[in-house]
């Protein structure tokens, strides 16, 4: 989320959240959970993000659905977080789609439902998360799933790739070292296999001999 300039202490948006505004009881919840102008209170920020949530606030609902998953301000509720990040990617938040999916892929909150999954990352990859577009990649190379579609895989992780991904990175080096679903190139295996391991990509440091 782009973080907006802070025009509001904290005792003025409590003034206004009585009224019941619900882009003000999200702004009190960003700010208890990210310590603006306060301490860092993510108890209060559920609170406020639930308030704001159940007037079909979507960012509100991405963040109270991601603190609980962690458990963080709250009790770990794997079904809340779950149903909490679907109304929100419901609404389009691209965020709370990459979550959604992950949610189906990994069965936290709901049956593992790897079909579901996809079709929440497609979604997300399409607004461009590229986190989804990594995992789109791998079902696509994989080919269990859907049908396999090297050309498509490679697509979709040269895009994270592009966006700075170390994942997809990773995973653009490899495809260009063995020429999948593209012609091979040891010289952009080379060049985005080191990127990756600039950025700290634990398989890209080991195939680079550096840890």
């Amino acid at each position: 989320m782009e973080q907006k300039p802070i025009e509001w202490t904290i005792d003025e948006l409590l003034i206004m959240a009585e009224a019941g505004e619900k882009n003000v009881q999200y702004a009190i919840g960003f700010y208890y959970e990210n310590g603006v102008q306060t301490e860092v209170d993510l108890f209060r920020a559920v609170t406020w993000y639930e308030k704001a949530a159940k007037q079909g606030h979507a960012e509100a609902q991405l963040r109270l659905g991601l603190l609980y998953a962690q458990g963080k301000g709250c009790v770990q509720n794997y079904k809340r977080a779950f149903s909490s990040l679907k109304q929100s990617a419901s609404q389009g938040n691209a965020n709370a789609q990459y979550n959604v999916g992950r949610c189906y892929e990994e069965g936290l909150g709901v049956e593992k439902d790897a079909s579901s999954a996809i079709s929440w990352y497609a979604k997300a990859a399409k607004k461009e998360d590229h986190r989804a577009e990594c995992c789109l990649g791998m079902y696509y190379l994989e080919g269990e799933v859907v049908e396999k579609n090297e050309k498509k895989a490679f697509q979709y992780f040269e895009k994270a790739a592009k966006a700075g991904i170390p994942v997809g990175e990773y995973n653009l080096a490899v495809m260009y070292q063995f020429g999948t679903g593209i012609e091979k190139n040891l010289e952009l295996a080379d060049y985005w296999m080191t990127k990756a391991a600039q950025e700290g990509f634990s398989l890209a440091k080991q195939a680079l001999n550096l840890e």
